[in-house]
């Protein structure tokens, strides 16, 4: 278990809407209020950018945020339970299991916990994080100097990597 820095990276997607929201930036702003409940202090957030599924379907455009966060002094300091937390949260905000790769109404992933390289419980970094563009592009929206801590490339060497089509803007109105 290697650690390369002290940030968290948490990446949020939705593609139904949560009713209890006037729009998915007050969602994701609750959710990321929650996320700092659990020990999670915010550093840097990305826009908001809309993108197809993938794999390829005919449901709804999704909704994508990367956040930084650095860890609070007094949480517990571990990806395992940082994870636990999340899908307390998920299932808080109505995410239900339909599926992979399923419409959903949040989905939190941790793409980085502090560099770690573990894929005992918590598969880190995220296992296909270096293959989405959803991920790569507010990632280096919000820190250019960010590399995948087994690749050791940087987000603008592993978005052009990437093989095939993903539709991926920049939302105007949320962001």
């Amino acid at each position: 278990m290697k650690k390369t820095h002290n940030k968290v990276y948490i990446a949020l997607g939705s593609n139904l809407r949560s009713f209890s929201h006037q729009n998915v930036k007050t969602f994701f702003n609750s959710v990321i209020f929650r996320l700092g409940l659990i020990g999670l202090k915010v550093k840097n957030k990305s826009s908001i950018w809309i993108t197809n599924p993938i794999p390829f379907s005919s449901g709804p455009s999704f909704f994508n945020n990367v956040i930084e966060f650095s860890v609070k002094c007094n949480a517990k300091n571990s990806p395992e339970d940082l994870l636990k937390k999340i899908i307390k949260i998920e299932k808080k905000l109505g995410k239900k299991f339909r599926g992979k790769n399923k419409q959903r109404v949040i989905d939190i992933d941790i793409i980085d916990f502090k560099g770690t390289i573990n894929c005992y419980k918590v598969h880190l970094p995220h296992p296909r994080m270096h293959k989405r563009k959803f991920v790569l592009i507010p990632l280096n929206e919000i820190n250019k100097k960010w590399l995948h801590p087994k690749l050791n490339k940087n987000c603008s060497f592993l978005n052009a990597k990437i093989k095939g089509f993903q539709y991926i803007k920049k939302s105007k109105m949320f962001s």
